[in-house]
């Protein structure tokens, strides 16, 4: 365990946190891009979303139009932004929010590279080559996605055809009988289905680990992923809650002394330049976080300082003051980004670790170990 007890100090490393940076501040550009495409595709007044908004509008539980809605108990339901998507709409900005988990994946593999190289004996492992490969393989991600709706499109095509032929009278009672006797066969292939969806969330949990430290590809990571969960389970559970627990105080600590900073120069210079306040405070919007459910912003209110929620009474501003503030706000943007990064890389830093822990006693390969790397063509033939 003591590896994993020092993984968050293993996570506040430059590179890794630059790299994560770099793809989250990509992969957010991406999310806000489509999910703004969404609302403009379906009718709606995107000047209001941003005036409410700003750069990250869920629109799930966003609710920029008010639509209120009485059941018959009496209760009254605020409607979603999403109720008024159309298909289109909503197409979008489920990729928009798959663009985002992409970017999330490829600075997983990156900071699994550099974890592995740093582990292995080689603290100076390039930064580029770390881009280079989180480029090359970030394609795993679409690839395992794929896969399962390939998988998931034949079990529906098995389905299909004797309930297609079911709609012609003719051969209804044909298609009965068909379907009768393959029932159970039917029940089977669905069950393929969960049990693909299983592989895919071990897949999207252990992917960057395993394509870096076995060098797999998108069978290997499905293999990979089904393997731990039959064989071990209970250690991914047991290692999960674990860094799980520990990344939550890390990270809380980290933000919660990084803006600290940021708001201990703000005082600084605010009493050093008691017109800097007009520089400050006239545009402190843009890095509004996305809007999030009650509890969880009650417990980010307690670690990021109270501008990130609550717009504070500015000086009237002029255009240059007004072009200073955006610029601090992008500052700000900066920060929260930082702060992200440093989640990504205590995200996959820890389970490069519990991936390594789970492999040794599985397979008795070590990926820490500075050898050959063992295949996994060679574990399933029991090399």
């Amino acid at each position: 365990m003591r590896s994993l007890w020092n993984y968050p100090l293993r996570a506040l490393t430059v590179k890794k946190i630059t790299l994560a940076f770099v793809f989250l501040g990509v992969g957010l550009a991406l999310y806000s891009l489509l999910t703004y495409a969404a609302y403009l595709l379906a009718g709606l007044d995107i000047s209001r979303v941003w005036n409410l908004h700003h750069l990250f509008p869920v629109p799930v539980w966003a609710k920029s139009f008010p639509v209120y809605v009485a059941e018959r108990g009496g209760k009254v339901l605020l409607e979603s932004d999403w109720s008024k998507f159309s298909p289109l709409s909503r197409g979008i900005w489920i990729l928009a929010l798959l663009s985002l988990l992409w970017m999330y994946f490829t600075a997983g593999i990156g900071v699994s590279r550099l974890e592995l190289e740093s582990m292995r004996g080689q603290p100076f492992y390039p930064l580029s080559e770390a881009f280079k490969e989180s480029l090359r393989k970030s394609g795993l991600f679409w690839t395992t996605a794929l896969l399962l709706l390939g998988v998931a499109l034949v079990v529906l095509v098995v389905h299909a055809i004797p309930s297609v032929w079911g709609r012609i009278p003719s051969l209804f009672y044909l298609s009965a009988i068909l379907i009768t006797l393959t029932f159970g066969l039917l029940v089977v292939l669905s069950l393929l289905v969960i049990y693909m969806l299983i592989g895919y969330a071990f897949v999207l949990i252990y992917g960057p680990a395993v394509a870096v430290a076995m060098e797999g590809d998108t069978f290997d990571l499905y293999y990979e992923g089904f393997s731990i969960f039959n064989e071990k389970l209970h250690r991914f559970v047991l290692y999960e809650v674990w860094i799980y627990a520990l990344k939550v105080v890390a990270w809380a600590f980290f933000t919660f002394v990084l803006f600290r900073a940021v708001r201990l120069s703000i005082l600084l210079l605010e009493f050093l330049l008691p017109r800097f306040k007009f520089l400050y405070y006239p545009a402190v919007f843009l890095f509004n976080p996305p809007q999030m459910p009650y509890p969880l912003a009650y417990v980010l209110a307690w670690i990021l300082p109270s501008e990130i929620f609550v717009h504070r009474v500015a000086p009237k501003p002029t255009t240059t003051t007004y072009i200073f503030g955006v610029a601090f706000d992008v500052w700000i943007l900066i920060f929260l980004i930082v702060s992200a990064a440093y989640w990504a890389s205590l995200t996959w830093t820890g389970r490069l670790h519990t991936y390594g822990r789970i492999l040794k006693e599985k397979d008795g390969i070590d990926i820490f170990a500075i050898k050959p790397k063992a295949s996994l063509e060679e574990v399933r033939d029991g090399g």
